[in-house]
């Protein structure tokens, strides 16, 4: 689980390594076996690298070490 402040990079692109700016919750579409799943998590990261923001799903985020 991440946390805000926390420095994170996307697990499918690790060379995008930020830090935790916003936390929110978003309606999905996706249907599993026990049913729908109403609300996926995502991050706001901002990135050392040129300060810009990205959002990127939060279960797919690592926190650096």
């Amino acid at each position: 689980m991440v946390k805000i402040n926390d420095r994170v990079f996307p697990v499918f692109n690790m060379t995008q390594v930020g830090t935790v700016v916003d936390l929110t919750f978003r309606a999905t579409d996706m249907h599993l076996v026990g049913g729908a799943a109403q609300q996926r998590m995502y991050a706001t990261i901002r990135l050392d690298k040129d300060g810009s923001l990205i959002q990127v799903p939060a279960d797919e985020t690592m926190r650096c070490e």
